[in-house]
């Protein structure tokens, strides 16, 4: 019920929000801008999907995903918006909130539909250095079936999960070239009550730096650790502890052909070990790896409209061999802005 409440106070945000940048006197919405956008991708399985869009830096790299026998394939629709409000400089430097609605449709597979709502609000300390801080909360996102532990009679149910994501940011330009970014996360994953002690706490901390080479292209690498807590690992009666360690990785790169015309490329890098010491759990010593690499080309339309082209493609290898697999998405995008 909670969970329902949640949705229904961030839908009444969102429409206010949306509704305060139509109906904004026009001299009034210099401070206000949006960005509307939606991509018709293909994946080739939809179990994975989710958790694949997620693995970077500035989305959530450690979401679960079931690794299932079937891997239906879809066509997926993701529409987002994203409203921002900024504030005129002030003695404490500029201030930006902004407000994220991004959703995923699945076409043959709609169990798998749901909601990404992200808040946040960045604030200059001086020119050089700011800090951000953002609420992100993904409710009810269906993983899969699974066998429940709970009654210890294994019986197959829905395995859903809500995450409730606070991040602070604190970003610094060194020099004309470097910029430096410390991020640090704060989380909580609530499962459904048949699977609850997979409830999970977890905290992530690491460096990004970012390298204007020249006009044309710019480097970025970034590190993350994370330490997640269950609470299974104080429930040993179910077997059931997801608890873990953490080590993710990325370098990009994004190259502009001409001012129209970009493409980014990037590989990610996670080392998930699960750290349950429960005689019996089927978690215990599992240590999976996956690595990812995405291509996307962007063209500029005008200064309002912009086309994107992506691919991307995931692969997890596991000391358990049922805990690989791989997954494929094509997208294609317009984007634009008011």
């Amino acid at each position: 019920m909670a969970g329902v409440h949640a949705r229904l106070m961030l839908q009444g945000l969102f429409f206010l929000l949306f509704s305060a940048l139509i109906f904004a006197p026009y001299e009034a919405r210099a401070d206000w801008s949006a960005i509307a956008e939606t991509k018709a991708l293909y994946t080739d399985n939809v179990f994975e999907h989710s958790s694949a869009r997620r693995l970077s830096l500035s989305e959530d790299p450690s979401q679960p995903a079931i690794v299932s026998v079937k891997k239906p394939s879809d066509i997926v629709w993701e529409p987002s918006l994203d409203v921002r409000h900024t504030s005129t400089p002030t003695n404490f430097g500029q201030t930006e909130v902004s407000f994220k609605a991004h959703g995923f449709i699945y076409t043959d597979n709609p169990l798998f539909n749901h909601g990404n709502y992200r808040m946040q609000v960045r604030q200059a300390l001086d020119p050089e250095t700011s800090v951000l801080l953002r609420y992100r909360y993904v409710p009810n996102l269906f993983l899969g079936p699974n066998n429940e532990r709970r009654t210890g009679r294994r019986l197959e149910e829905e395995e859903r999960v809500t995450s409730h994501i606070w991040r602070l940011q604190l970003e610094r330009r060194l020099t004309e070239s470097f910029t430096a970014t410390l991020v640090g996360r704060y989380g909580l994953r609530q499962f459904n009550e048949a699977f609850a002690e997979r409830d999970t706490t977890f905290w992530t901390s690491g460096p990004q730096l970012e390298w204007a080479i020249n006009s044309w292209l710019r480097l970025a690498t970034a590190y993350l650790y994370e330490r997640g807590l269950s609470d299974g690992r104080q429930e040993i009666q179910f077997k059931d502890d997801v608890s873990y360690r953490q080590h993710f990785a990325s370098l990009g790169a994004t190259a502009w052909m001409n001012p129209s015309l970009s493409l980014t490329v990037g590989y990610a890098y996670r080392r998930k070990m699960f750290t349950s010491e429960i005689v019996g759990d089927s978690n215990r010593g599992v240590v999976d790896t996956t690595h990812q690499g995405s291509a996307e080309l962007r063209y500029e339309m005008n200064r309002a409209t912009a086309v994107t082209l992506g691919f991307q493609r995931s692969q997890r290898s596991s000391n358990v061999g049922t805990r690989d697999f791989f997954n494929t998405n094509t997208s294609l995008g317009v984007q634009y802005q008011f």
